[in-house]
């Protein structure tokens, strides 16, 4: 009688370790993916956070270019602020004031390619005396 010897056969081996190997894979793309979106939240965070910072250095000066600004923040991010009147065909407006809406939009780098956030918001400014 033959002594039965345990163990694995060489073709347990190799699924086993093919088993292994997809599962591993997977796991890396995984945590790939979550560094990519990490990535990603943080520079648009961090575009929010110089947005906010460019439009309430721009409405707290006295005064200002009525057609807008531009300038960069921390060498990657570009900004860029418009000002338009807004029409206001109603009777309700007080005299001497002109309400205005100012849009901001910001380039920032992302991955391969740059992306843009942009804000609005209005301000009410009193005219000159003429």
């Amino acid at each position: 009688m033959k002594k039965s010897e345990g163990g694995f056969t060489l073709l347990e081996i190799v699924v086993a370790m093919a088993i292994v190997g997809i599962g591993i894979v997977t796991v890396m793309q995984i945590f790939s993916l979550g560094l990519r979106l990490a990535t990603a939240s943080s520079a648009r965070t961090d575009a929010v956070a110089y947005s906010r910072q460019a439009v309430d250095t721009f409405l707290t000066r006295q005064i200002f270019n009525p057609r807008g600004d531009s300038g960069s923040i921390a060498r990657t991010f570009s900004w860029q602020i418009d000002v338009e009147p807004v029409r206001d065909d109603s009777q309700d407006a007080p005299p001497n004031w002109q309400v205005s809406e100012i849009t901001l939009r910001l380039r920032y780098p992302d991955a391969e390619r740059d992306k843009e956030i942009q804000m609005k918001t209005i301000r009410l400014m009193k005219l000159k005396s003429q």
